[in-house]
């Protein structure tokens, strides 16, 4: 028989590394976002699609830890660790919040 413990403790590296990638994927998809925006902007000073990237680069750095959190979520609860699910909640309506509150 498999131990509880220990089939939890595998679920957990799972989501670490699965957290991971997702952090990885919104880093590389910003940075070539901003990278090719900026690029443009250097080639033709005034351009929409240059500044479409550049602003479509700085989105995806800032949705990235948003995501970070709800793939968090979604993992705490199929694990059914619910102060974590909780704590993750909590996390994610401060997140929201501020996004609502800056202006």
């Amino acid at each position: 028989m498999s131990d509880p413990v220990f089939e939890t403790e595998e679920a957990i590296d799972r989501l670490e590394v699965q957290v991971g990638r997702l952090l990885e994927a919104g880093v590389v998809v910003s940075a070539v976002a901003l990278a090719a925006g900026l690029l443009m902007w250097v080639m033709m000073r005034d351009s929409r699609i240059a500044s479409g990237l550049l602003s479509a680069g700085l989105i995806a750095l800032m949705l990235t830890p948003l995501a970070r959190v709800v793939a968090s979520l979604i993992a705490w609860v199929r694990l059914r660790d619910w102060f974590f699910v909780w704590t993750t909640v909590m996390v994610c309506v401060v997140l929201l919040a501020a996004w609502l509150l800056k202006s």
